[in-house]
């Protein structure tokens, strides 16, 4: 009766999960946290083999664009499918997994896992171009999980290889993600089940190649029409150490070109300083990673497995290699410590102190991404709601679409405005480094300069002082103003 009552209880606070969850993104209309998925959309638009040239967010979004649709409504659908599919396999996994265990262990692996399920779902927030990769990456480990150690199902288990290799598509250290789990699979059959590397070789290896396939595919394809570049890197590592001295992101177009990021050598760069941005990123990481670093050292204390020390040490590795973009990295090594404190279940029961700390610490950074997700999908709800309500009616009015649109605000979406969101014109951000905007220079376009993306009428900005800087130019006016934006009216006569 008890195991009947957790399983339940289980199912029903997923389902209420879910049911919030789906109900903040209507009520926002999916109104993304982040504004990469938007210029990642940009360049999955774009004509020709630039579509496919998507910096470190890879390939992924353009084959998803080609397969299914270039809507944002689309992806997010496809993304709340992924969502509602690992609380299914979750589910089903506990189910079989607790089988023949005892009520109090099962009681310990429900809970655990509920937590630990409720976060990973929480860690991107609704950045729909993490949630992606992160849902993609989740659901590949729970089918292998279910395949190839539960069911014992070949089907199964090579959904969640494909599922892995795919994810790897949408973001590049994701390929580091799959061979951190690769390694520790290996680890985990050789230290937990005992088997025998050399003997088991033939299988560890087609397992490791399927799970790859997607991204040497992917790869060879990106070679054959020359469109396999890294654009992003050197200005991102000179970002890391001298972003103070980059000014106005307005301006990061001709920053970007700039002699100083162009010839930047990390190898110049003083070691101090190296070492002072090094141990800054480090204590930041560890201020948001400590619950589950706590999660991996209790379970080593009632388990004294190895594996469980040589999943923490997969874990610093990962968060070391990614540390300059942590913040966002750190998602999909969430699952080594998930395995690990499930791992110790038996252990737990026995003893409900480290049981209740593992709980305590947990529950508390569930806690604070709960707070971090209401928090953005409260203010972009009034966002929204500006726009649709103020924004969205004069549009219409006036027969204006995206691309008569400058916006000075990256995050600007709506789906209430006619038109294409790929032609609405603004700064761009890193956007600016894409090989196929080598001839747009915002300063220029929003002053009237004739461009193929967009036909500037209004300017759209959140900043006061902005609004005042281009008031002082030739046909610009104020159109009116709403809780958050600057409406700004142009008329050029005669295009640049």
């Amino acid at each position: 009766m008890i195991n009947l009552e957790i399983s339940k209880l289980f199912n029903t606070t997923l389902v209420f999960f879910l049911l919030i969850f789906f109900g903040s993104l209507i009520i926002i209309d999916g109104y993304p946290h982040n504004n990469d998925i938007l210029y990642i959309f940009k360049i999955s638009s774009l004509e020709g083999n630039f579509k496919f040239i998507n910096g470190l967010y890879g390939p992924g979004y353009t084959y998803f664009t080609l397969i299914f649709s270039d809507s944002l409504n689309v992806f997010i659908t496809f993304i709340c499918f992924l969502i509602t599919l690992s609380s299914l396999l979750i589910s089903l996994l506990i189910k079989s997994f607790t089988i023949n265990s005892l009520v109090s262990e099962k009681n310990t692996i429900y809970l655990v896992s509920l937590i630990f399920h409720l976060i990973i779902l929480l860690s991107a927030g609704f950045n729909p171009s993490e949630n992606i990769f992160l849902m993609l990456f989740y659901n590949g480990t729970l089918f292998f999980i279910l395949g190839y150690y539960i069911q014992k199902n070949f089907i199964l288990y090579i959904i969640g290889l494909f599922l892995l290799g795919c994810s790897t598509l949408f973001r590049q250290h994701g390929v580091l993600a799959l061979f951190i789990l690769y390694v520790y699979y290996l680890f985990f059959e050789i230290y937990y089940h005992k088997q025998k590397f050399l003997i088991n070789f033939k299988k560890y290896f087609i397992i490791g190649l399927i799970s790859v396939l997607p991204i040497i595919i992917s790869t060879i394809h990106l070679i054959s029409i020359d469109a396999f570049r890294m654009w992003q890197t050197s200005w991102r590592l000179h970002m890391i150490f001298f972003v103070d001295l980059w000014g106005d992101w307005r301006d990061i177009k001709y920053l970007i070109n700039s002699e100083k990021i162009l010839e930047f050598n990390l190898l110049k760069v003083e070691p101090l300083q190296i070492w002072i941005e090094f141990r800054n990123l480090s204590l930041h990481a560890l201020k948001i990673l400590y619950p589950f670093i706590i999660s991996f050292l209790i379970a080593y204390t009632v388990t004294k497995e190895k594996i469980v020390l040589l999943s923490l040490g997969l874990f610093f590795v990962f968060v070391i290699l990614v540390l300059p973009g942590f913040h966002k990295g750190y998602f999909p090594i969430i699952i080594l410590s998930f395995i690990s404190t499930i791992l110790a279940y038996k252990h737990f029961t026995g003893k409900k102190f480290f049981l209740s700390m593992v709980i305590i610490f947990l529950f508390g950074h569930l806690v604070y991404l709960s707070e971090r997700y209401f928090e953005n999908t409260k203010k972009y709800y009034l966002i929204n709601k500006d726009i649709k309500n103020n924004i969205a009616p004069y549009l219409d009015k006036n027969n204006l679409e995206f691309k008569n649109i400058f916006s000075d605000d990256l995050n600007f979406y709506s789906t209430k405005i006619r038109g294409n969101i790929d032609n609405l014109c603004n700064w761009g951000g890193w956007f600016m480094m894409h090989p196929f905007l080598n001839d747009y220079h915002p300063r220029k376009v929003i002053l009237g300069e004739k461009n193929d993306f967009c036909d500037i009428k209004i300017i759209l900005t959140k900043d006061e002082e902005f609004a005042k800087e281009y008031l002082k130019k030739e046909n610009i006016s104020l159109e009116f103003k709403t809780d958050y934006y600057h409406i700004l009216k142009v008329n050029h006569s005669n295009q640049l």
